[in-house]
């Protein structure tokens, strides 16, 4: 009997002690250097097989998006990126909870002669810390390298309101911002748009142009990309849409999958 109790107390003493690193995160892989695609992707080779891999738990500002201009310190954080990787001995790690994306990047911890890029990243003000997924490991540590960088005011941070402080992302303005009641005008490449007056003299229509937030007769009302959303409207949607997704939105400002350089405006959600 006292076997069985010591047997029975073992069991639960592995089900209930937290996970070690070893346990919650996979082996390291060694890989080799291929390309830098931007600040926090690239190409490596795992053995004989070339794969994309998507650093874990940090947000490089985009230089590649068709939809963005190359925004500031985009091509440094590439730089950066590539420096360690063309230069260093690499290994991979992955977060056993989930390995790849839905674009079938692989989702890892980059390491350069031992050290954490993911974190070097940070800590030199290259990259914020961003997440969509659920492997956080190392996301304390990289927390306090992203308070580091702030108070230092490095790369990033040296520009006031560009790191997105309602999401993920950066702000990107490259003409005078135009004052607004609405807490949504923080988006790239402020651009004019029409009075509200203006457009409510003809509410049936929707404004081209713009996104919508009126349904396209004929259209699913379920898309399941901004490919879709475009076939039906070229120019995105709104959150007041019925096909609107949070997924379309990632730099949450009340669009999903919009033109480039857009603004809401109150008047959209009767566009």
């Amino acid at each position: 009997m006292k076997l069985l109790k010591m047997f029975i107390a073992i069991i639960l003493l592995f089900i209930l002690v937290p996970q070690k690193e070893s346990q919650a995160l996979s082996s390291k892989y060694n890989v080799q250097y291929v390309s830098v695609v931007d600040g926090d992707t690239a190409y490596v080779k795992l053995g004989k097989k070339t794969i994309k891999i998507r650093m874990l738990l940090i947000d490089t500002p985009e230089s590649k998006d068709p939809r963005k201009p190359v925004q500031p310190y985009a091509k440094e954080a590439a730089k950066f990126l590539e420096n360690h990787m063309r230069y260093g001995r690499l290994q991979i790690q992955y977060d056993n909870s989930q390995k790849l994306d839905r674009y079938g990047r692989h989702l890892v911890y980059l390491y350069a002669n031992g050290k954490l890029v993911n974190n070097e990243m940070v800590r030199y003000g290259y990259a914020r810390v961003g997440f969509i997924y659920s492997q956080k490991y190392y996301l304390n540590t990289l927390k306090k390298s992203e308070a580091h960088a702030k108070k230092k005011q490095y790369k990033i941070w040296s520009i006031k309101g560009y790191v997105n402080p309602l999401g993920e992302g950066f702000i990107t303005r490259n003409k005078p911002v135009v004052k607004s009641t609405t807490k949504y005008n923080t988006v790239s490449n402020i651009v004019s748009t029409p009075s509200t007056s203006s457009v409510q003299k003809s509410p049936t229509t929707s404004r081209a142009g713009y996104p919508t937030s009126r349904y396209r007769s004929g259209a699913p009302t379920v898309l399941a990309n901004c490919t879709e959303v475009k076939k039906y409207y070229p120019y995105g949607i709104t959150d007041s849409h019925i096909s609107y997704q949070p997924k379309f939105d990632r730099d949450k400002d009340r669009m999903g999958c919009e033109s480039s350089g857009m603004q809401y405006q109150s008047w959209f959600a009767n566009n």
